[in-house]
Order: C-alpha cells, then sequence, then structure tokens
C-alpha cells in the first residue's frame, strides 16, 4: 500500500511539474502575443498617418490639376481671341492696301 501511495504522490509530481512547464511556455506565448499585438497596433497607426498624409497630397495636387486646367482653358481662350484679333486686323490692312 505504501508503495501505491508513493507512485500516485510520484505522478502527481510528474504530473504537476508537466502542468506548470505549460502554464510557463502558455505564459510566455501571450507575452509574445501581446507584444506582437503592441507592435501591429504601432505600425497601424503609422499606416493611417501615412494615408492621411497621402490623402491630403492628393487633394493637394487634385486642386492644382483644376487650377492648371482652368489656367490652360484661360490660355486657349485667350489665344484664341488673340488670333481672331490678328485676322480681323489682317483684314482691315488687307482692305487698306487695296484701296
Amino acid at each position: 500500500m505504501e508503495h501505491d501511495a508513493i507512485s500516485i504522490v510520484t505522478r502527481l509530481e510528474t504530473r504537476t511539474r508537466q502542468l506548470m512547464l505549460q502554464y510557463s511556455e502558455l505564459k510566455q506565448q501571450l507575452a509574445n502575443t501581446e507584444q506582437k499585438l503592441v507592435e501591429q497596433k504601432q505600425h497601424c497607426t503609422i499606416l493611417k498617418e501615412e494615408n492621411a498624409a497621402l490623402q491630403e497630397k492628393y487633394a493637394r495636387l487634385k486642386m492644382a490639376r483644376l487650377m492648371d486646367m482652368a489656367d490652360d482653358d484661360d490660355l486657349r481662350n485667350s489665344r484664341k481671341r488673340i488670333n481672331k484679333m490678328i485676322a480681323s486686323v489682317d483684314k482691315c490692312l488687307a482692305t487698306l492696301k487695296i484701296q
């Protein structure tokens, strides 16, 4: 009987050590996972900031392009008006030369 009790205690000690080892491993895995989570949150924050900066830059580029297009339209209209004026002046000069 004493031998059975010693065997049970030995198995209990062995199982307790195994459980303590598993607990330590799980605790370490949890710490690693929490550290990775913190790193991923930091990375996510950085990416959000970069995204916001890029969106702002895009909006500025879009606005600049719209302004540039407006300038192009104004430039085209001005050229057309100048060309019409030149044509009109040429007609007047041609009329004067004929007379």
